[in-house]
């Protein structure tokens, strides 16, 4: 019975992942500087973990951090557009829960059933403890998907869950390469409870070299580099926004930013603001009392 209740679940992950991915999480950061200039420069001195370990609370938007959370918004939509489309190795196979000893063959195993074209998949720790399971596994090189979705992942995915319910969490950390595209570290947690209620996140530095966080984010591409963008953005010493797209923005400028379109974000106490890129090079935060300041990246 309990080896039935394993498959279930992990047929069950298998299914969560290939929709949303596989997310991550921890890390350092410190009070970001706000230097008051006209220029987008604002940095912090400790960047040297690429998790997340700011502040989780709502952000109250005001004039003192709109630039900062402008920043921070231009750096979640932006990891959101390159993340997309990339997911993770999807199953963490049944093969893996029959046995607590790790074993050249279920090395064997783990790797024909993840890694079907090429790389390997090593079992490097399984424990169970009152019905709760830890497997751990390092992926070289491992190749998996179909078609143009094929992705390469080199990095450990370090999975939990219980048999006394359906709730599971999945981090995976390592670097990421798709089809035609660059390789990404990634931090990427997903977590599901008894009733398969799912959170998914995904850590990152940003484009100021502080620690982000997004969960919940979707992103539309109408196939010209034009996008639109909704989710929750975590800045390391603010809190999280909650980011909508009010017109469509290009990710198309030489510097990697934004050259058009317009976001708004929302935070605590009903407290808002908005982002608009006037040019590859100047763009304009204003918060919801009316003040509004333009800067240069």
């Amino acid at each position: 019975m309990m080896e039935i209740i394993r498959k279930s679940l992990l047929a069950s992950l298998a299914l969560v992942l290939v929709m949303q991915g596989c997310g991550g999480g921890g890390g350092s950061s410190d009070d970001p500087v706000n230097t008051g200039d006209s220029t987008g420069n604002d940095t912090t001195i400790d960047s040297t973990d690429s998790g997340f370990s700011g502040a989780e609370s709502q952000a109250t938007v005001d004039q003192a951090n709109v630039k900062d959370l402008a920043v921070a918004t231009v750096s979640g939509i932006t990891q959101a557009v390159e993340e997309n489309g990339v997911t993770g190795p999807f199953s963490i196979p049944a093969t893996a829960a029959r046995s607590i000893e790790p074993t050249e063959e279920m090395h064997q195993q783990t790797t024909a059933e993840v890694c079907i074209h090429g790389g390997e998949a090593i079992v490097e720790e399984i424990t169970e403890e009152a019905g709760q399971w830890l497997n751990v596994f390092y992926l070289n090189n491992c190749s998996y998907g179909e078609g143009l979705h094929i992705n390469t992942f080199t990095g450990r995915v370090r999975h939990t869950f219980s048999d006394h319910s359906n709730a599971f969490d999945c981090v995976m950390i390592g670097t990421v390469s798709s089809v035609g595209n660059a390789s990404r570290d990634i931090n990427w947690r997903l977590s599901c409870d008894a009733t398969f209620r799912c959170s998914s996140s995904s850590d990152f530095l940003g484009i100021d070299g502080r620690t982000y966080r997004v969960s919940a984010i979707d992103i539309t591409d109408d196939g010209s580099s034009v996008y639109t963008a909704s989710g929750r953005i975590y800045d390391p010493y603010h809190g999280y926004i909650d980011v909508t797209t009010e017109v469509p923005y290009s990710i198309d400028c030489a510097n990697g930013r934004p050259g058009t379109g317009r976001l708004n974000f929302t935070g605590a106490d009903q407290t808002s603001g908005y982002l608009e890129f006037v040019s590859c090079a100047e763009y304009i935060v204003a918060t919801s009392n009316g003040a509004s300041s333009s800067y240069r990246w």
